[in-house]
């Protein structure tokens, strides 16, 4: 995954990667200055999200 991510990003501005990671539902559902929650990792959508769940798992 960190390749990935790298692979992904290595030519953005950091203005680009924050303007990205800021759409991301964790940091769109916590209030500034809040601690985001791990919890809020499973909750993510694509194009943040890199796994791909599988809605039958019990």
């Amino acid at each position: 995954v960190i390749d990935r991510v790298i692979e992904q990003m290595s030519d953005w501005s950091a203005t680009a990667i924050s303007e990205y990671s800021h759409k991301d539902l964790p940091w769109e559902v916590t209030d500034e200055g809040k601690e985001i929650s791990y919890e809020l990792a499973f909750y993510r959508e694509l194009p943040y999200s890199v796994r791909v769940y599988d809605e039958n798992e019990d």
